[in-house]
């Protein structure tokens, strides 16, 4: 079964993912990255519910076999296509509530007269950009006493990553006192190699090909 067969033109690429039961067809898609051209197979989990709800569960799964107990443990992600996913994963681990980053400050965060925390980023899909964390998932990471799992859609060169690494700097030196280590990254899958090995584990359910410069 191919859940996304048919509705996007051109070039496919069939994603395999051990124990989904089924295959998907993505697009091979162009995007602008600094000044030149790269293209990249297209995981875009947005909207598409069957797929979030049974990979979400794969990793949901995964991270169980890791961290039995999730006592201490604060999850992190990125908006805004890792939403859905985070969001099964978090009800599949009966998880209350997950640490968000945002792309831009958005107006409920009263960036006047609440904390707010940003920092830059980049990425192969979206280029140099900002992150911003604010006052509610800040005080959720502060309850963070283990370490910090952070879960992704699609992990790539690893610069979103190091933008949350520095953002969990600038929440520590906020609180006054340091955050417990990222313990792990869980995600759909990993594209290309990352631009510097992290310290802790990447895990994904399956591979992308390379992204390349066309």
């Amino acid at each position: 079964m191919d859940v996304l067969g048919g509705l996007e033109s051109g070039e496919k690429y069939r994603l395999e993912v051990p124990g989904l039961g089924f295959g998907v067809e993505i697009p091979f898609t162009v995007l602008p990255s600094g000044d030149r051209r790269i293209r990249i197979a297209s995981l875009n989990l947005v909207g598409q519910t069957r797929l979030n709800r049974d990979l979400g569960r794969l990793l949901a799964d995964r991270i169980r076999e890791a961290f039995p107990d999730l006592k201490g443990l604060v999850f992190l992600t990125a908006v805004e296509k890792a939403l859905m996913l985070v969001q099964t994963v978090a009800q599949e681990l009966d998880v209350d509530a997950v640490a968000v980053a945002y792309n831009r400050v958005k107006p409920h965060m009263e960036a006047s007269r609440r904390p707010l925390i940003q920092v830059g980023s980049s990425s192969v899909t979206s280029g140099s950009k900002f992150m911003a964390i604010y006052e509610r998932d800040i005080n959720l990471m502060a309850g963070a006493t283990r370490g910090i799992i952070v879960i992704d859609d699609v992990v790539s060169t690893g610069g979103t990553l190091l933008a949350l690494e520095d953002l969990l700097e600038e929440i520590a030196a906020h609180l006054g006192h340091p955050l417990p280590d990222i313990q792990g990254v869980f995600c759909v899958a990993q594209e290309g190699e990352l631009q510097t090995l992290p310290s802790y584990p990447i895990h994904s359910l399956t591979h992308l090909p390379a992204p390349e410069f066309v």
